[in-house]
């Protein structure tokens, strides 16, 4: 069984130079690269507020980081580990610097042909949505939370090889969020537990099909008629999948089916518990040498950054805002022009529509929570030039933009905000 929407792809400190560096270590062999990265940058809404209140900025940013990948016991077992540090200097912002930190740490162990053990930690301090975004999930934040904030998602995938034709995977993943914003704390702070089962069957040396089920609970850390006993949820997802290689070069994977939510519902509140689809496919295309495209699409209820005890209440007093129920779409575009010039483009676009919220009322004017719709859209376009084995430089744009039918009852959620930058990167 293939992974649907691998997550690193997506969530990465986004310069083309660092999959340059990415392929020559890979061609070089080498167990470990040290990277270190200088840019000017100049952001036209540091704060990712609505367009009547925004700020913008020139600054800097410095990103020193490393990778190492140890195979021991004869190949038997890899052990890897990376770790990539951002400074982030504006020069007109009342908070001058950002740190940031990610790291991701993983063992694979090969016990025989047909058992193989796979131990991950992926955590990030950061402020960016994407990537405080759980692996592979929708974005739940999608505006800039200033301060320290985290996530760290933990987990392990036993994969079998039960016969010539049978095959199943067993996993286990927990999500840990905490924020520093009053705001995004009663909204965000939670852990989450996602333990599955995924069983395939080769229908031909080219396509296997088969049944996935996982079972989520969300559990959020407030109390009271509050976030702690109003959003806590827990999920049962259960989906046939498909898995179809077209060629060497392109590949697909799709899970389909629903996903059945039952939401804490205190007395005297409105039930929100319902069933949804649930999709999650993924393309992957390499259509040149060092050139490549994947894409992918999920679609699940998730938790949403509008706060319960928002600006008019997140909704009538007896049905506040649950969650959301979004489609998420991502791209990701590398193709080299020359062995020296290559360009990258990664995008992601959700569209979802809040669960809950009832009809509230706001200086006269009625306004239809439940089911309003809200949408992030973020794209990343870069262009890097080797000028040695170890030194790249690279030029970007980023976009990003939120738009929401909540913006017509006074949230000022609303913004878009443009980002270009200008740098060199180095590897060893």
């Amino acid at each position: 069984m293939k992974n649907l929407i691998p997550a690193a792809s997506f969530l990465t400190l986004g310069a083309a130079g660092i999959a340059l560096s990415t392929a020559a270590q890979a061609q070089e062999g080498k167990p470990w690269v040290l990277r270190a990265g200088l840019s000017g940058f100049y952001n036209d809404n540091v704060y990712t507020r609505s367009d009547i209140a925004k700020q913008d900025s020139f600054g800097f940013e410095v990103t020193p980081g490393f990778s190492i990948s140890k195979p021991i016991n004869d190949g038997q077992t890899t052990l890897s580990f990376s770790y990539d540090y951002l400074l982030r200097y504006f020069a007109d912002r009342d908070r001058k610097i950002d740190h940031n930190h990610l790291v991701d740490a993983r063992l694979t162990h090969q016990f025989n042909a047909n058992n193989k053990l796979a131990v991950y930690d992926n955590f990030a301090q950061a402020q960016e949505p994407q990537q405080l975004a759980a692996l592979g999930g929708g974005v739940a934040q999608v505006l800039r939370a200033e301060g320290t904030n985290f996530r760290n998602v933990v987990g392990a995938d036993w994969t079998s090889q039960l016969s010539e034709r049978w095959s199943s995977v067993l996993s286990v993943r927990n999500n840990l969020f905490r924020f520093d914003d009053p705001q995004f704390k009663t909204s965000l702070d939670r852990v989450e537990y996602y333990p599955s089962i995924n069983l395939s069957y080769l229908l031909n040396p080219t396509t296997s099909v088969g049944v996935f089920y996982q079972y989520g609970v969300v559990d959020f850390d407030g109390s009271g008629l509050n976030v702690g006993t109003i959003r806590d949820y827990t999920s049962h997802f259960i989906a046939g999948t498909i898995d179809h290689d077209f060629s060497p070069s392109l590949k697909a994977s799709l899970r389909a089916g629903i996903q059945i939510n039952d939401f804490d519902d205190p007395a005297g509140f409105v039930e929100q518990d319902g069933v949804a689809p649930y999709v999650d496919g993924m393309l992957t295309w390499s259509f040149a040498e060092n050139s490549s495209l994947m894409a992918g699409v999920r679609h699940q209820v998730n938790v949403t950054d509008v706060n319960v005890s928002g600006q008019f209440g997140g909704g009538a007093i007896n049905d506040p805002i649950r969650g959301s129920a979004g489609t998420t779409g991502r791209l990701s575009i590398q193709h080299s022009f020359s062995p020296k010039l290559v360009a990258s483009l990664s995008g992601i676009y959700q569209a979802g529509t809040f669960i809950g919220g009832g009809v509230v009322n706001v200086n006269g004017v009625n306004y239809e929570i439940d089911g309003a719709a809200d949408s992030y859209a973020s794209v990343d376009a870069n262009l890097a030039y080797k000028f040695t084995e170890n030194l790249v430089g690279r030029v970007g744009y980023a976009h990003d933009r939120v738009d929401s039918d909540l913006d017509v009852a006074g949230d000022l959620r609303v913004f878009s905000r443009n980002r270009v930058y200008l740098g060199v990167n180095f590897t060893y």
